[in-house]
């Protein structure tokens, strides 16, 4: 799959729209989102940071690592029953290091459209 730098910002996009569709709760804590949502979210989150982290490792190794280490942190922790205040830390890390990568990824198809014009 060849996607440019924009389409994988925007892909990135979606897959956090969807992530959000899929952790709707009702007022006992069950989940009201069908199956299938849940993993074609799952699937998508899984595929854009897998690209993005690799696309990003010749221009930003540190958002690479960042964004792949707290995703990973954050699925293993979402297993367990870890303190509530490291759960949360390591949520936000992860936003915004999510919220880095599309920026980043959106900048550089900014740039891939100017060099494409001259």
């Amino acid at each position: 799959m060849n996607m440019k730098n924009k389409t994988l910002a925007i892909f990135g996009i979606i897959t956090y729209i969807l992530s959000v569709l899929s952790s709707a709760l009702d007022l006992e804590g069950n989940s009201v989102a069908p199956i299938a949502l849940i993993v074609v979210s799952g699937i998508a989150t899984a595929v854009f940071i897998i690209m993005a982290t690799i696309r990003l490792w010749k221009i930003s190794r540190n958002s690479s690592i960042l964004l792949a280490s707290s995703t990973i942190i954050l699925f293993i922790l979402s297993f367990g029953s870890p303190p509530i205040i490291l759960f949360n830390i390591i949520r936000a890390i992860q936003f915004i290091s999510f919220i880095w990568a599309i920026c980043l990824l959106w900048a550089m198809g900014k740039q891939e459209g100017l060099t494409k014009k001259t």
